[in-house]
């Protein structure tokens, strides 16, 4: 369920369309994981970067909302940055 929610997002931010409700409405903690957030923004930084994200995740204990507030920066598509901050907001 989780990668057919991030793949309709994806492909909903790559062809222009806003979707029918918000991001943050659909975001539920059981949604997203640690690795979810490491796919999420994967393409969009660089290997230094990711790489610390990645090796932050056993001493945040995996928390969601922690990867999310490691990942958010403004370089990000803005709806990647509505699903981090999503997450954060959920406190996952």
């Amino acid at each position: 369920m989780k990668i057919v929610m991030f793949f309709l997002l994806v492909i909903t931010a790559v062809s222009g369309c806003e979707p029918s409700t918000s991001p943050s409405a659909k975001i539920s903690c059981q949604d997203y994981r640690w690795s979810d957030v490491e796919a999420l923004v994967e393409p969009h930084m660089d290997d230094m970067l990711f790489t610390a994200l990645v090796m932050q995740g056993q001493s945040a204990d995996y928390r969601t909302s922690v990867a999310a507030e490691q990942a958010m920066d403004k370089s990000l598509p803005e709806e990647v940055r509505k699903i981090l901050q999503a997450l954060i907001e959920a406190n996952c």
